[in-house]
C-alpha cells in the first residue's frame, strides 16, 4: 500500500465520523486508538465534563521528555444550509482532490498523522512522538486546554508542538489571539409613543456598538505586529437582535462581538474598557429609570494569540525540511497558543488551504497529503 492510498484510507473512516462540535467525538477516537494500538501506543484520554466528548493524547516511543507532538482537532463544522454535490460524510476523489468535510480542516491532517505513524514507530527512537488530538476547536479552542496543560507540567515536556491547521505547509510562527462572546441589555418595554418613560435596549446596544466601532478605528493606530494581515488588532460585531414589534420600547437586545488581537496584546484590556464605558456612561441612565435595568459581557471564549518562537536554530530546522526560508504570520487563531502558553514551543503546519475550510465540497489535494506526511516522517527522525 503506498502512502497515498493509506493517507486516503484513513481520511475516509475520519470523514465517516460526522464529528460536528455538537455531538461526541468519541467514536471517532476509539478508531484512532484501534488503529496506533498494534504499534506500542500509550493512550491518555482527557474528558469533557459531560463525559462525550475527550482530548485523545497518543504516545510512541519512550517516556521520556523531549519529544514531538503532533495536534489536531477532531471536531468540523456544520454541513447545513451548504450546496454539496455529494455526500459530506462520504469521501470522493475528483481530479487529485479529496472532497468531504473536514478534509481540509483538519482531518486531513490527522489522517496523515495515523498514516504516519507505522514508519515513526519502526525508528529508533530516543524520543517519544505524541499525537494530540483534540475537541471543540470550531468553537473556540474551548477543548484541548486540559491536555495542554497537563502535557506542560507533566515529566514528558516536548521541544516542540506541531498544530496541523491547514497552511499550504508552510511554517506560520505567530497568530492573533481571540477573545469572543455576547454583550446581553435589558431594557424597560412600553409603548413607543413615550420613550423617555422607559429604556429601549436595542437604542442603548447601538451606542455600546459605536463606541466598539470607535475602539477598532483606536486600534489601527494602536500597537503593530509587522507581518500581519492586517498588523492592528481589530474588533467588530457580527451578530444582533433584539426588540419585538415596531410600536414598543424594546426590552432586550443581545449582540455577538469578537476581537482578534495582535500577539503579546492583553487578552482582556479591550473588554474591560467596554465593561468600564457601559458601567460608566450607559447603565447610571437605564438604571435610574429602572434599577433592574443593565448590560451584561458574557465571554464565550478566549484563544491566546501565538508569539515566535524565539528559536532560531528551530525555526531553521523546520523551514529545511519544509524547503521554505522564512515562516509566515496569520490573523485567525488555533490551539498553538495555548499549547506555547502551557510551555511547549509551537507552530502551525499542516497541508490544505484555510481558504477552503468550512466550504460547501470542502477538499485537499492528495499531493499536499503527501507532503505532510513526508514531512511528519522526517520530523520523526529528530527522535531517534
Amino acid at each position: 500500500m503506498t502512502i497515498a492510498t493509506d493517507i486516503t484510507r484513513q481520511l475516509a473512516c475520519l470523514v465517516s465520523y460526522p464529528t460536528v462540535s455538537a455531538v461526541s467525538n468519541l467514536d471517532l477516537l476509539k478508531y484512532v486508538e484501534d488503529q496506533t494500538a498494534p504499534f506500542g501506543a500509550r493512550v491518555r484520554r482527557f474528558a469533557n465534563p459531560e463525559g462525550d466528548k475527550a482530548n485523545v493524547l497518543i504516545t510512541i516511543g519512550p517516556e521520556a521528555p523531549g519529544g514531538i507532538i503532533f495536534s489536531g482537532h477532531t471536531d468540523v463544522v456544520p454541513i447545513e444550509g451548504q450546496a454539496w454535490t455529494g455526500d459530506p460524510w462520504t469521501l470522493r476523489e475528483v481530479n487529485g482532490r479529496l472532497i468531504g468535510r473536514g478534509a481540509t480542516d483538519m482531518k486531513g491532517f490527522l489522517a496523515c498523522c495515523l498514516a504516519a505513524v507505522p514508519g515513526i514507530a519502526a525508528k529508533n527512537l530516543k524520543k517519544p512522538v505524541h499525537l494530540a488530538f483534540s475537541y471543540d476547536e470550531e468553537v473556540g479552542c474551548t477543548g484541548v486546554g486540559s491536555m495542554a496543560e497537563w502535557v506542560g507540567q507533566s515529566d514528558l515536556k516536548p521541544r516542540l508542538a506541531v498544530i496541523g491547521e491547514a497552511t499550504s505547509m508552510d511554517m506560520i510562527a505567530a497568530h492573533k489571539g481571540g477573545l469572543i462572546g455576547w454583550c446581553r441589555i435589558k431594557g424597560k418595554p412600553g409603548h413607543s409613543s413615550q420613550p423617555d418613560r422607559y429604556v429601549n435596549a436595542v437604542m442603548v446596544a447601538g451606542d455600546m456598538i459605536a463606541e466598539i466601532n470607535r475602539i477598532r478605528e483606536d486600534m489601527r493606530n494602536g500597537p503593530q505586529f509587522e507581518g500581519l494581515d492586517p498588523p492592528y488588532s481589530t474588533t467588530q460585531v457580527t451578530v444582533i437582535r433584539g426588540g419585538l414589534h415596531g410600536n414598543i420600547v424594546s426590552e432586550n437586545c443581545e449582540f455577538f462581538w469578537e476581537m482578534r488581537l495582535i500577539p503579546g496584546q492583553n487578552t482582556y484590556e479591550v473588554l474591560d474598557h467596554m465593561k468600564r464605558f457601559a458601567a460608566e456612561k450607559l447603565e447610571p441612565a437605564m438604571k435610574a429609570i429602572d434599577p433592574s435595568c443593565g448590560i451584561v459581557f458574557d465571554v464565550q471564549a478566549s484563544i491566546p494569540g501565538l508569539k515566535p518562537n524565539n528559536d532560531p536554530a528551530l525555526d531553521a530546522e523546520l523551514l529545511a525540511l519544509l524547503g521554505r526560508t522564512e515562516p509566515r504570520y496569520v490573523s485567525y487563531g488555533t490551539e498553538a497558543g495555548i499549547f506555547q502558553i502551557a510551555g511547549v514551543p509551537s507552530v502551525v503546519i499542516g497541508p490544505g488551504d484555510i481558504a477552503d475550510a468550512h466550504q460547501p465540497d470542502e477538499s485537499v489535494a492528495i499531493s499536499e497529503l503527501e507532503k505532510c506526511a513526508a514531512f511528519l516522517d522526517r520530523l520523526g527522525d529528530s527522535c531517534c
